[in-house]
C-alpha cells in the first residue's frame, strides 16, 4: 500500500456480527475483502484479528438495543488498518479487566515475552478459566496496537497496524 499524507479513509466498512455459527467465518470473510488490496501479510493479519474479536463477540457480548453493539469495522487510511469492535457488556467488571489486559498488552515492553509467558501458564494449568489469549495474538501475531474504550454497556476494542509493502 502506497501511504497518502492526509488522505481521507479509501475505505471504512462495518458489519453487524450476528450470533450464529457462520458469524466468526463471516467476520473473517467481511475482513478479508475489506483488505482485498492490502499485501498478503497484512491481509492474514487482518483476518486474524477478524476471527480473534468476533470469537469475542461472540463468547462475552450481550445482545443490547444500541446499533453499535456486536459490530465490527475496518477502516484504511494510508498505510494503517483500524479495526474497531464495539460490544455490550452484561458487567462493567468485565470491560475494566478487560480494558486492563489491553493496557498491560499496550505498555509492555515485550509482547513476545508476554505472549510466551502466557503460554507457559496455560501449558502448566491447562484447566485454567478463559485462555485470554487473542488479545495477545493480535498484538504478538499480528502486529497490532491495541487501545480500548468503556462508554457503559459498550466496550470498544481498537486494533491498528502499519501495512506497507510488508
Amino acid at each position: 500500500m502506497t501511504p497518502s499524507a492526509g488522505a481521507p479513509p479509501r475505505l471504512d466498512r462495518t458489519m453487524k456480527i450476528l450470533r450464529s455459527e457462520e458469524a466468526v467465518s463471516e467476520a473473517v470473510l467481511f475482513a478479508e475483502r475489506a483488505v482485498h488490496s492490502c499485501s498478503a501479510r497484512c491481509r492474514e493479519a487482518v483476518a486474524l484479528a477478524a476471527c480473534e474479536l468476533a470469537e469475542n463477540v461472540g463468547k462475552y457480548g450481550v445482545q443490547h438495543a444500541d446499533p453499535r453493539a456486536g459490530t465490527i469495522s475496518i477502516g484504511v487510511r494510508g498505510d494503517v488498518v483500524r479495526i474497531t469492535v464495539t460490544n455490550a457488556v452484561r458487567d462493567p467488571q468485565e470491560a475494566r479487566s478487560v480494558m486492563a489486559i489491553v493496557a498491560r498488552i499496550a505498555s509492555c515492553e515485550s509482547v513476545a515475552e508476554l505472549y510466551r509467558r502466557r503460554l507457559s501458564e496455560l501449558f502448566t494449568n491447562p484447566g485454567a478459566p478463559r485462555a485470554q489469549l487473542g488479545l495477545l495474538r493480535l498484538a504478538f501475531e499480528g502486529g497490532f496496537t491495541l487501545s480500548a474504550t468503556y462508554d457503559a454497556p459498550l466496550l470498544q476494542i481498537i486494533a491498528e497496524r502499519r501495512c506497507e509493502d510488508d
